[in-house]
């Protein structure tokens, strides 16, 4: 939209534009993400997993192809929003599909990496967390949580599990994860927001504050040394 007016300078649909789809029928539900001159999103095509535009003009810049992930969840886009990762001394967008984690280079929409360990059939949710040459990801459904650690390989980079983390240790549902220094902070369980806190390069859980004050996932920020734990029956805890 213009700024001044709201009028429309141009649209695109991702089902119709692009033969977008979700892994379930939740439909849609990213922030794009804006990045220079372009705008990121996230169809969930196999031939257009990711898109990138001229912001300006809506134009494309590059459509993102990517292979078969693995046998874990569901074809399609998952829930979560892109993040930028310098990984491996290369700009790039890592997002999580239906089918797990991927590494899309920044430059040209080339498939870089991919993951399927952390993806279950139903949603795949929360947004990965990057520092350096790491990504750390969560999701529910009974599914856990894993570090990956980026290499450079050949032209490109690749992804090396470094640790997995059980559903009974930690799983993110729905609220999302931060990363406070070396340590990940979240809401654990399904469907639960059970404040933890676990150690970012070793997955050693460092606290596990059990039960919250409210009920239902938790949605979680951090800002001035808190933790702000906001709950589906809107309890707001800090």
């Amino acid at each position: 939209l213009e700024a001044a007016t709201g009028k429309v300078a141009w649209s695109k649909n991702l089902e119709r534009d692009y033969g977008g789809r979700m892994m379930s029928s939740w439909m849609w539900s990213e922030s794009p993400l804006v990045d220079g001159d372009r705008l990121v999103f996230t169809p969930g095509a196999r031939d257009a997993a990711l898109v990138a535009v001229d912001k300006a003009t809506g134009k494309d810049v590059w459509r993102a192809a990517i292979p078969d992930l693995g046998p874990k969840g569901r074809d399609g886009a998952g829930y979560s929003s892109i993040v930028i990762s310098n990984g491996a001394g290369v700009k790039q967008y890592v997002q999580r599909l239906g089918r797990g984690l991927v590494g899309i280079r920044a430059s040209d929409g080339k498939f870089l990496w991919g993951h399927n360990g952390v993806a279950n059939g139903v949603a795949n949710i929360s947004t990965p967390l990057v520092r350096a040459n790491w990504v750390f990801a969560s999701t529910g459904y009974q599914t856990g949580s894993a570090l990956l650690e980026l290499q450079p390989k050949g032209d490109g980079v690749a992804a090396r599990e470094l640790y997995f983390l059980d559903a009974k240790t930690l799983q993110n549902h729905h609220g999302g994860l931060v990363l406070v220094g070396n340590h990940v902070y979240a809401g654990h369980g399904h469907n639960k927001g059970f404040p933890i806190c676990v150690e970012f390069l070793t997955g050693k859980t460092v606290w596990d504050g059990g039960r919250g004050p409210g009920s239902g996932s938790a949605a979680v920020t951090a800002a001035d040394g808190q933790l702000y734990f906001r709950y589906q029956d809107a309890t707001m805890a800090l």
